[in-house]
């Protein structure tokens, strides 16, 4: 254990390295510091998050640690004293016992123990206090509400930021307080069950945003308790290990955007330098130090100033500091598979490349919440009637997928919202209905163990790609539907064959939906999107008779309850093919085509037979023929095929290869 809490080196050593080895983060810190000097602290608590009062007392403390200047210290006291001074920490929701108190006892407890030789005994004692009582209203509340809220929602953000700021008070005053062990304990507790049941493959189903703002808690935890008393949850956790691909592969093609499943405020907050130098550190991942020095020297300042996620990645600098190792080498992207399945979540991610203009689309069929979660939550309800199901940040989203090519967005989501619905997500929806408990927070609640969405298929051979996600147990139950199977298929060209395949016992009106930034132009059943330098090519190439009409769609939701007037906005442009006659059940397909505004164009061709349906491509000399049964066996080019899904490839007119599906 160090002398110094959660510094895990010799303070000397640490001293040293900012002048040569970690100069460059050491200047973060300093500069990040230069900011809090020109504030304009309130007397009373602000109608606002004080999160970023949390973590400026950090850095101001940590810049006094290193340097021993009076002038950082002085300023380190007028926030910190400033905070003791406000009776209760937080506004509007759950006062005292949040993200906002979190964020302040972690940020005053680190204050504490590196300050407190300096600071005069009457100085000492007012913040101890401050932090004796905010720890025991933190504490008292998390006995209190066991079984339902953040203190046992374990796969929440809300828990592991609480948890670990209680805990770093602990630590704090723990030699003069005893009571403050009862915290230290009860943090252990809490993630020492929740670094066993994390998703193994680290994908997150709250969204890339809540995976910055949250998971990065669970680093500086598992870094905490490893300083503290040598136990290292990044060697027995997978979460930790693996976690940093969900990142990347759910990162936009230009690796400074991202893709936006889940509660995702904006595309352009998502980058943690924090998590991805600690990644590196621990693992020797130059994957990770890669993106930690692609973030901090191309888009630290557009992630700053554009995402819309506060405290922010710039106020992060002394988890930087303290984290990176400047003896972990980068190493290149694309050495790494451009396909990912993440199975937990169900998640699969295909890239064309890793160029920055390159194809990628992502496509999500999971459990609420993911595999492991799902699980666990029936087995606490089980045997501990806790009702954990906090899953507010999952999107009724099953069957979607998101689509960039060219530097652009081609096929989007909604993102950040309060009022979850189907329709707003790249799916189909049933006579304009969606999923069970509709339009609230967390419409997950009510569910039943089997209503779950899942991924049926995944293959990843050397000529394509091929999954298929069901999901009709979700759906609301009077709408009877027995099957909604998306099959998409990538043979490794320049489109994605997508059929979806809908089975009620009642007849409907199925609508299909796409979402993007643009209106499209429509040919006889093929949609044009233009948006900069990218085109999508969409036919709609179905075996039923369709209808289609579009419209805008505006998702429009309050970020946080602590300031009500502080909304984001989506303004989605959504086209809705639907069968003309009802049908209890029939097929949707489509072909999509990304690519450059001036991309080669292919021929694509509806083909309606009798006993079976399908769409042949050609490009060039070569030609792909995708064909689905209608129930019987298949004829087609003066072959039989008994299979109920074939892909035929043709070179020169020649076929020479027949794939099953």
């Amino acid at each position: 254990m160090s002398q110094n809490m959660f510094i895990d080196q010799d303070i000397h050593d640490l001293q040293e390295e900012i002048k040569n080895k970690k100069a460059f983060l050491f200047k973060r810190l300093y500069e990040q510091c230069k900011v809090y000097f020109e504030e304009q602290l309130p007397e009373e608590h602000p109608p606002l998050s004080t999160t970023y009062m949390g973590i400026a007392v950090a850095n101001l403390s940590l810049a006094y640690l290193l340097t021993k200047q009076k002038h950082y210290f002085e300023e380190a006291k007028r926030w910190l004293f400033t905070c003791v001074r406000y009776p209760h920490w937080g506004n509007a929701h759950l006062v005292d016992v949040d993200l906002s108190a979190a964020w302040l006892l972690f940020g005053l407890g680190l204050a504490y123990d590196w300050l407190k030789e300096d600071l005069d005994p009457a100085q000492k004692k007012v913040l101890r206090d401050k932090l004796l009582l905010q720890g025991r209203r933190m504490y008292d509340f998390k006995v209190k509400t066991e079984g339902s809220g953040w203190s046992t929602n374990y796969w929440q953000n809300h828990n592991w930021i609480n948890m670990t700021g209680l805990a770093t008070a602990g630590y704090a005053i723990v030699d003069e307080i005893p009571e403050a062990d009862q915290w230290i304990q009860s943090a252990k507790d809490n993630f020492d069950y929740i670094y066993g049941v994390l998703p193994k493959d680290g994908s997150d189903y709250e969204g890339v945003v809540y995976w910055r703002y949250g998971a990065m808690w669970l680093f500086i935890y598992a870094h905490l308790i490893k300083e503290r008393e040598g136990v290292d949850y990044f060697q027995s956790c997978d979460f930790l290990k693996n976690t940093f691909y969900y990142r990347l592969y759910q990162a936009a093609p230009n690796l400074e955007e991202q893709i936006n499943f889940g509660d995702c405020h904006d595309r352009k907050s998502g980058h943690s330098t924090a998590i991805y130098y600690k990644v590196a550190a621990e693992y020797g991942n130059g994957h990770a130090q890669k993106m930690g020095h692609l973030v901090t020297k191309k888009f630290l300042y557009r992630e700053a100033y554009d995402s819309k996620v506060k405290p922010g990645i710039l106020p992060e600098c002394l988890f930087e500091l303290l984290f990176y190792d400047p003896e972990v080498g980068e190493q290149a992207f694309d050495n790494l598979e451009p396909v990912k399945y993440f199975e937990d979540l169900g998640l699969v991610v295909i890239r064309s490349s890793w160029d920055m203009d390159a194809t990628h689309l992502s496509f999500k069929t999971s459990y609420p919440g993911g595999k492991t979660q799902w699980r666990h939550l029936w087995e606490l309800k089980r045997e501990k009637n806790y009702n954990c199901f906090g899953l507010s940040h999952q999107h009724p989203d099953n069957n979607s997928f998101i689509l960039c090519s060219q530097n652009t967005y081609l096929a989007i989501d909604d993102g950040y919202n309060r009022t979850v619905k189907a329709s707003d997500h790249n799916i189909v929806i049933v006579d304009g209905k969606g999923y069970t408990n509709e339009n609230q927070n967390n419409i997950w609640k009510h569910y039943t163990q089997d209503m779950v969405g899942e991924i049926e298929t995944f293959r990843n051979e050397a000529a394509y790609v091929y999954v298929v996600g069901e999901t009709s147990k979700m759906y609301q139950k009077d709408l009877a539907l027995e099957r909604f199977a998306r099959h998409v298929l990538y043979t490794k060209k320049s489109y994605f064959i997508v059929l979806d395949e809908l089975k009620s016992s009642k007849e409907h009106i199925y609508t299909w939906l796409m979402h993007s930034d643009v209106f499209p132009t429509e040919d006889k059943h093929t949609f044009i999107y233009e948006n900069g330098p990218a085109r999508l090519m969409l036919y709609s190439v179905s075996p039923i008779d369709v209808d289609y009409d579009m419209k805008e769609n505006n998702v429009r939701a309050v970020m946080t309850t602590q300031e009500p007037d502080k909304f984001r906005e989506t303004k989605m442009k959504t086209l809705h093919i639907s069968n003309r006659h009802k049908a209890a059940n029939l097929h949707f397909l489509h072909v999509l085509v990304p690519g450059p505004i001036d991309g080669n164009q292919l021929i694509v061709n509806r083909i309606d037979q009798d006993t079976f349906f399908g769409v042949e491509i050609i490009n060039g000399s070569e030609k792909e023929v995708f064909l689905q049964s209608k129930g019987e066996a298949i004829t087609y080019d003066g072959c039989q095929y008994l299979e109920q899904r074939i892909l035929l490839q043709y070179r020169n007119n020649k076929l020479y290869e027949v794939i099953s599906l």
